[in-house]
């Protein structure tokens, strides 16, 4: 395995990135690519189709080729985000590490639920599995031992309560238990919670300092101070309502963990995200723009609500030269991170002019909310 020349934040981009955190005046806001599909098969490497996925088979070594192409092929563009090496984020840790058997499955991986059909959810203890708590430790500092200081490295992707707790038990249990038995569904989000910061806790004892900070997995952004992420993908189907009070709770525990970091929805969400405005104010939330999902149109008054609210806002996943336009030029580049995603490398720059909003790429004016 070479090492290429590894990656470096130049102070003028140290500076852009705390001041996305602070929220400060920029003429442009922070932007990076993500190249090629969302899928990822590294899996494929260890295991088998429809086998269950064991975390003896999670050998890091494995997989460093193909982390270091991904974090060397961003920096071949004109773009502010530095990828960290991390574990891999597709495999669902934390409903592992509370017993979840975990499947290789249609190029993804997921985890089965714990409790059955007839079980009673009054006698549901989730279990705990030492062994992927092991083996996410292990990976991280086997990254931190080859990689480290030249390279940021990431703790791997721990999903929030709502997203376990479906996993556990289900998705349409979760519908029915929400009404049948919601002290129930507390005390599992309190047991997913307190897991999340327990495990984040002894991945971050792992994890050391790049450039005097740290660097987001998934989004990339790098802030000053310790940092994670979130995600609860299952509140696409739940009200407004039931968020604040069931899962709500939970989140201010998990975020108020750490000083930084954002908490991952899809725009098929945005139903809620006003929620989230009550999380500690060093977390950003970040939407991932669904391509089946409401444009940017459609979403532009809910992201202009975040910003006025003073919230850093990361969008992530668009595609289309006129959509990325449009989010500019809707929006203020205070506080704003946009990370386009481009299938070659010439649409990556194209994508990414239109991002930091050059106005030979855009072809018109920036409105009056982007300079707000």
């Amino acid at each position: 395995m070479v090492l290429a020349k590894p990656p470096h934040m130049p102070p003028d981009i140290l500076l852009r990135h705390r001041a996305f955190w602070r929220r400060e005046h920029t003429e442009r806001p922070l932007v990076g690519v993500y190249l090629g599909g969302y899928l990822q098969q590294d899996i494929y490497r260890v295991a088998q189709e429809g086998e269950l996925l064991h975390p003896a088979q999670l050998v890091p070594e494995r997989f460093f080729d193909l982390f270091l192409q991904r974090c060397q092929a961003v920096q071949e563009f004109d773009q502010d985000l530095v990828s960290p090496l991390e574990p891999l984020n597709s495999v669902p840790w934390l409903e592992a590490m509370l017993g979840c058997p975990i499947r290789v499955q249609a190029e993804s991986i997921w985890a089965e639920p714990l409790l059955g059909e007839d079980d009673a959810i009054e006698c549901f203890e989730p279990g705990w599995d030492a062994g992927w708590v092991d083996a996410a430790v292990a990976f991280v500092r086997a990254l931190t031992d080859v990689f480290s200081p030249a390279y940021p490295i990431a703790g791997p992707f721990l999903r929030g309560p709502a997203d376990v707790i479906a996993a556990m038990i289900g998705a349409t249990r979760l519908c029915y238990e929400l009404v049948d038995h919601p002290g129930e569904i507390h005390r599992l989000g309190r047991i997913s919670a307190e897991a999340w910061t327990k495990v984040s806790d002894e991945i971050l004892a792992c994890i050391p300092r790049w450039e005097g900070g740290y660097v987001l997995g998934a989004r990339w952004v790098y802030a000053p101070q310790p940092c994670s992420y979130s995600s609860e993908d299952i509140t696409a189907i739940i009200s407004p309502e039931t968020y604040q009070r069931f899962f709500l709770p939970h989140n201010q525990v998990i975020a108020g963990h750490f000083p930084f970091g954002f908490v991952h929805r899809h725009s098929v969400s945005c139903h809620h995200l006003a929620a989230l405005l009550d999380l500690p104010p060093g977390w950003a939330v970040e939407v991932t723009m669904d391509p089946l999902g409401p444009g940017v149109a459609d979403v532009l008054p809910k992201f202009r609500e975040i910003q006025e609210a003073g919230r850093p806002l990361i969008v992530f996943g668009l595609n289309d030269e006129a959509e990325v336009s449009r989010l500019v030029s809707g929006l203020s580049p205070r506080g704003l991170c946009v990370i386009v995603q481009a299938d070659t490398k010439e649409q990556a720059s194209a994508l990414l002019a239109l991002a930091r909003g050059d106005p030979k790429k855009m072809g018109r004016s920036r409105s009056r909310a982007a300079i707000l």
